[in-house]
């Protein structure tokens, strides 16, 4: 008996510096990762290091005392389960914990408290604490049974968690079952190898730390990866965001200079264009900014409604449009410009109280390679400006025409 007193002195002993170290083993980590079930867990950690310490002072210290540490042990205990329950709760669900929660510990409290004044001693308490413990096994590991599934969601931590778990709880009720049998059926009778019971603890306990460990590394390695991903596919938008019209949603200056810089951006041979609107700042003038918006939205729509999906259209100025159109002619470009300007016209503007015309001047230019285009957009802004003159100018004899007396206009 002394024998067997002095190993469980020992082998606790050992069990309680293990744990201490796993719980130094997951308190840098605490510090280091934000992770709400992890602070839940070390703590868990320290409480069973308590117990443990507290076990093996029952032993040693007089038995006037012995119920005291008793108490602490099995409260330390306890509370440990609780904490590990908790843990696993909140790194699955979530959830952190409440007050209310810690109304759970009311009754293994109450327990711990009563059954070592009755029991006075570890042999008679133990059947009865193992049940207790058991269950607070069972209630972690049921928390791990509905893993929402996530791009990160950790494989190797969460099966040694729940292995370890599986065996902890198995083993405890075990405990109950045998040490029951042992103390109050046939107590002369002794099995062996309960008498290596710590060491079985311990070695399920490393295995439950080392699955916390892993399952920490892994879903933390995850979240960081899905950040990533979508710190990348914001910058993605960022960039497509920075290569946009924010008005007409059309490609603007820097897309343009973009892709005629960009040697992997192949142009076959086609046309280019040059759009520009006219009066914008009349109607700006006359009938402020939002209208003359509208009207640019309106010419953007109309580019896109008359052109294919794959020719770029840029903006390139307030009411400068550039139109690239790879396999195309001059003259099949210049004949969707005019649907396009037929298409602008009658329009109704909010704030304009009368029906306008949104006219639209452009100039023309073929290309037969990337490396033309360039020098092709300068032609047709060229020709452009061109039409823009050449319809003021027949605007203004229209105008004077319509001005002239009846017996002039019919001379």
């Amino acid at each position: 008996m002394k024998e067997n007193l002095d190993y469980s002195l020992f082998s606790t002993l050992i069990q309680a510096v293990g744990i201490m170290l796993v719980a130094g083993l997951l308190l840098p980590m605490t510090r280091a990762l934000p992770a709400l079930f992890l602070r839940y867990w070390t703590c868990g950690w320290v409480s069973l290091t308590i117990a443990l310490f507290a076990l093996f002072i029952s032993f040693r210290c007089d038995p006037g005392y012995r119920e005291l540490f008793l108490i602490c042990y099995c409260l330390a205990e306890y509370l440990f389960g609780f904490l590990l329950w908790a843990g696993c709760r909140e790194a699955v669900t979530g959830q952190i914990l409440l007050r209310a929660h810690f109304t759970i510990l009311i009754p293994p409290a109450v327990f711990g408290i009563l059954a070592p004044l009755a029991l006075h001693d570890l042999h008679h308490l133990f059947p009865f604490h193992s049940v207790v413990v058991g269950f607070l096994f069972l209630f972690a590991l049921l928390s791990l049974t509905r893993i929402p599934k996530h791009a990160y969601t950790p494989t190797t931590g969460l099966w040694l968690l729940r292995g370890s778990l599986t065996g902890l709880t198995l083993l405890f009720f075990h405990y109950s079952l045998v040490t029951w049998f042992l103390v109050y059926v046939r107590p002369d009778l002794q099995f062996d190898y309960m008498a290596f019971s710590s060491l079985y603890d311990v070695l399920l306990e490393t295995g439950l730390a080392f699955g916390m460990v892993i399952w920490t590394t892994d879903r933390l390695r995850g979240e960081l990866a899905e950040k990533n991903a979508q710190l990348a596919a914001a910058a993605a938008e960022l960039a497509v965001a920075a290569r946009s019209d924010s008005l007409t949603g059309l490609l603007n200056r820097r897309a343009l200079d973009d892709h005629l810089n960009d040697p992997s951006v192949e142009y076959s041979p086609g046309g280019v264009a040059v759009l520009d609107m006219n009066d914008l700042k009349w109607l700006n003038d006359k009938h402020g900014h939002t209208p003359g918006d509208v009207a640019l939205q309106l010419i953007a729509r109309s580019l896109r409604v008359h052109f294919r999906v794959t020719d770029p259209i840029y903006r390139i100025g307030g009411d400068e449009f550039v139109i690239v159109m790879p396999g195309c002619t001059e003259s099949d470009l210049a004949a969707r410009l005019t649907q396009i300007d037929l298409a602008l016209a009658g329009q109704r503007i909010p704030g304009v109280p009368d029906v306008i015309d949104i006219g639209i001047a452009w100039g023309v230019t073929p290309y037969t390679s990337r490396s033309e285009l360039r020098d092709a957009i300068r032609k047709a802004d060229l020709a452009m400006y061109e039409c823009k003159r050449e319809r003021k100018k027949r605007s203004r004899m229209h105008a004077t025409h319509d001005n002239l007396p009846d017996s002039m206009g019919g001379l």
